[in-house]
């Protein structure tokens, strides 16, 4: 017989028993609490300053219902909202807070399981990291990747048509009308990026991993698919906690083949770096050891096949409107271990099918009852076919250039991309996933070491075309993002295209939290010579979104004494691709005496949370996390009870 955690504070004739039950009751859960039925936790991070996640505002009611007719009690709790857009220096320095958050709120409160309600690029890893600690039975569901604005006859790729428009404008081929038109378009609406950036990534990986339902990654924010994704988790996470088997729980879903399931996916994807981070912390939390070197290896055997920005030509709509998730793992064949269980607690393999082909239309035909407005700013009704997200870099106003998109060069008299996946137009691409045999790109990532970054270093190699094998160039180093943004589009500098931009001082402790100060923009006197990519070293993070030859996650990062701290514009930085190293052309006693000569800055915070995060907090090749919540025995990954008393 069935007795939920909960139990212990609901049943009984005790004072304390009664002070539980009165206390739900004067929040407005009218049900018997004294019943047997699990109290099952929604944690909406919704919030207004957050436009990725404002969606999951409407979808509680959703999760309410499903969890009701499902047998279970729904209780809501807010958790912090995680932002790219407006939290600085980065949401990355608050994603293990809101870890701490979830964990902390499963543990004190009797919560039966969690319903994560998550958006932004954080708050999904964040939340499950959380999840994976307290070791509830727990689903996710996703806000959704917003609609596309359209700038003259141009769907924007959310994140990657920001990146491309701003090169425009530095190199002079985008004027400040045509800057401000752009502006306008890309305010398209609530929603996750609808590109391959980090939500999307991470939402595709959570569902992979077996904590979101299959197929439902990828709907659209604001549509029917979307709240009925949250009705229908409501529903199976209840029955799941109701059956009361171990099996169900974080700790044994995530097992080391799960993550090789996700680092598979990624590489497929060619997603977001910033996963590799957050797929290393979250192994971290059930004592697995996520090792940089096996991305590395999988990236050489996985191609990339998902035709979705900024890797390829679509978008978020094109691949779920392919079939999303299951789709790609049915193409990826026995690359990925099927038998693995899914969110609904069935094999993977009872999902599978065959990617669908899309065919090319114009996505500004009127849906029913609603009419696509083909101007400047506008957004196409999100709850219709036609109305989703759909590829194309943007098309400058004016008259001016297109930027072609990176990793994408279809060849002359390809009946699968032409016209539907050409630069510029409307409709998605006809095969958002593609065929083992006709990838997207053959690699994914590569990992990098040598003097320069002896614990390592990532490159994003699907997103970088422009990129040489094999580069020596001298350095051009900034040891601060400030002066960084000061100077690059100085008209004087001193750069040319074999130059290496250098940014350090960018680390998890050094910024603190590692925002993705990554991608130096190309400077503006090379970009009005028609330069668009450079080799660039951080050891911060990229965007999602973003493109070019970026080496990010160097580590040891500056902070901590790492080389990368130690350079000097003039420095030789060498970079071989296929022997995966990363150097400068100095001895380790130039190294040594440089480092016992440096003055380290003194961090400028002195109390509070920033203070407790640099003491506390990892590199990247341990996946950011702090010392004190990875879980490497047993002992550390048990949940210690409450004592269920007076307060």
């Amino acid at each position: 017989m069935y007795t939920p955690r909960s139990a212990e504070w609901f049943v009984g004739d005790s004072e304390i028993s009664v002070m539980h039950r009165v206390a739900l009751r004067n929040s407005g859960v009218t049900e018997d609490l004294e019943s047997g039925r699990p109290l099952i936790g929604i944690a909406d991070s919704s919030s207004t300053l957050n436009p990725c996640n404002l969606p999951l505002r409407s979808l509680v009611e959703d999760a309410e219902r499903g969890i009701r007719e499902a047998g279970g009690i729904p209780v809501v709790f807010p958790v912090m909202s995680l932002g790219e857009d407006l939290m600085k220096p980065t949401a990355m320095l608050y994603r293990n807070l809101l870890s701490i958050e979830v964990e902390e709120y499963a543990r004190s409160y009797p919560l039966d399981g969690l319903l994560l309600l998550a958006g932004c690029d954080k708050s999904l890893p964040g939340a499950l990291m959380g999840a994976a600690s307290a070791n509830l039975p727990t689903l996710a569901v996703v806000s959704g990747p917003r609609a596309a604005g359209v700038l003259d006859d141009a769907r924007l790729g959310t994140g990657t048509a920001l990146w491309r428009a701003d090169h425009d404008r530095q190199s002079g081929t985008r004027d400040s009308a045509a800057w401000k038109s752009f502006e306008r378009a890309l305010a398209c609406g609530p929603g996750t990026c609808n590109t391959m950036g980090t939500a999307s990534t991470l939402a595709i990986l959570t569902e992979v991993l077996g904590f979101m339902l299959p197929g439902t990654a990828g709907a659209a924010a604001g549509s029917v698919a979307r709240a009925d994704a949250a009705y229908r988790s409501g529903i199976t996470l209840t029955e799941t906690v109701l059956r009361a088997d171990p099996a169900d729980t974080p700790q044994r879903i995530l097992t080391e083949s799960a993550f090789r399931n996700a680092l598979v996916t990624l590489c497929a994807l060619g997603g977001s770096p910033n996963a590799v981070i957050h797929l290393i912390a979250l192994a971290g939390r059930v004592g697995i050891t996520l090792d940089a070197d096996t991305l590395d290896r999988i990236s050489r055997e996985v191609p990339v096949i998902a035709d979705i920005e900024p890797a390829g030509a679509g978008l978020l709509a094109d691949f779920d409107r392919a079939g999303g998730t299951p789709a790609l793992l049915h193409t990826l064949d026995t690359l990925v271990d099927a038998d693995l269980r899914a969110a609904d607690g069935r094999p993977w393999r009872t999902h599978l099918r065959a990617a669908e082909t899309v065919p090319g239309r114009s996505l500004v035909a009127p849906a029913a009852g609603a009419e696509a407005q083909r101007v400047s700013g506008s957004v196409a009704p999100a709850d219709s076919t036609e109305a989703q997200p759909a590829p194309g870099p943007v098309v400058p106003a004016d008259g001016a250039e297109a930027h072609p998109v990176p990793g994408f060069d279809a060849p002359a008299g390809d009946t699968e991309h032409e016209p539907s996946a050409r630069p510029g137009h409307l409709a998605g691409t006809a095969r958002p996933i593609r065929p083992l045999t006709d990838p997207v790109a053959s690699e994914a990532f590569a990992v990098l070491r040598g003097n320069l970054a002896p614990r390592g270093s990532l490159i994003r190699l699907a997103t970088a075309p422009d990129l040489r094998r094999v580069h020596t160039g001298p350095a051009l180093v900034w040891h601060s993002y400030a002066q960084m943004r000061r100077e690059i589009h100085d008209p004087n500098l001193a750069v040319t295209p074999d130059t290496v931009l250098v940014l350090s001082g960018a680390g998890p402790v050094g910024a603190p939290g590692m925002p993705e100060w990554g991608v130096i923009p190309i400077p503006r006197v090379l970009a009005a010579q028609g330069v668009t990519d450079m080799l660039r070293i951080s050891d911060g993070r990229m965007s999602g979104t973003a493109f070019g030859s970026c080496i990010v996650h160097v580590s040891p990062e500056a902070a901590i004494g790492g080389p990368i701290g130690l350079l000097h514009t003039g420095d030789l930085i060498a970079l071989d691709l296929d022997a995966r190293t990363l150097n400068v052309d100095l001895t380790e006693a130039e190294l040594a005496a440089r480092l016992a000569a440096r003055v380290q800055p003194e961090p400028a915070d002195l109390r509070g949370w920033p203070l407790l995060y640099r003491r506390h907090v990892g590199q990247a090749d341990t996946g950011c996390d702090f010392d004190f919540l990875t879980a490497h025995t047993p002992e550390q990954r048990r949940v210690v009870q409450p004592v269920v008393g007076l307060s």
